[in-house]
């Protein structure tokens, strides 16, 4: 989604637990599923496991994956944060009286390897418009980098952010070990984007 930042950060988390539930997952289970980096070209050296999840890239009704439900509990405080984090003005509060409570339509696990890098894009797709796109780092190291429009940082592990994905965006793992991200995508319905194409109904 488009808004006036390059990123903002949300908050920062104690993500121990749900770290140490990835960091068992094995080469073979990264590995299994390659229809993300297949449908998009800048994701192409990374691997993913869906959570929340569907190849037709829908903006409601989103498929649940068995693996959402064994890692919700780690899960929940994030997705709580992120709730309550968009009603905090009493006009995101009518949005959502008005068209009914807002809801997660993607959430990935994504890893990039070391010496990796995911290449400038900028997200498109009448969904990707029109989500609050977060990130929450899981495995990471200092080398780890992410660019986003004219800012260029690294997120820590167990920091909040989300990013301007309607801005040219781009990742390089420069580090030693793998790096791990929690990818969330938020949708209010009715709240209105103000999108490089125009204005657009979330």
């Amino acid at each position: 989604m488009n808004f006036e930042r390059d990123a903002q950060k949300l908050g920062t988390f104690d993500i121990s637990g749900l770290r140490t539930i990835v960091r068992s997952f094995t080469d073979d289970a990264w590995n299994e599923d390659a229809s993300r980096q297949a449908a998009f070209n800048a994701h192409v050296a990374t691997q993913t496991l869906k959570l929340i999840a569907d190849s037709d890239f829908r903006h409601t009704n989103p498929t649940h994956h068995p693996l959402y439900a064994r890692l919700e509990p780690q899960i929940r405080p994030l997705m709580d944060h992120i709730r309550s984090h968009f009603l905090q003005t009493l006009r995101q509060r009518r949005v959502a009286e008005q068209n009914g409570p807002g809801y997660f339509v993607r959430a990935l696990l994504t890893r990039l390897p070391a010496g990796a890098e995911i290449k400038p894009h900028v997200d498109d797709g009448e969904s990707l418009k029109r989500c609050h796109r977060i990130h929450v780092p899981l495995i990471s190291n200092p080398d780890a980098l992410f660019i986003v429009g004219n800012l260029r940082f690294h997120m820590p592990e167990g920091e909040m952010w989300e990013i301007n994905n309607r801005r040219t965006h781009a990742v390089r793992n420069a580090g030693t070990e793998a790096r791990v991200h929690l990818i969330m995508d938020y949708v209010q319905p009715g709240e209105t984007v103000f999108d490089l194409d125009g204005p657009l109904i979330a």
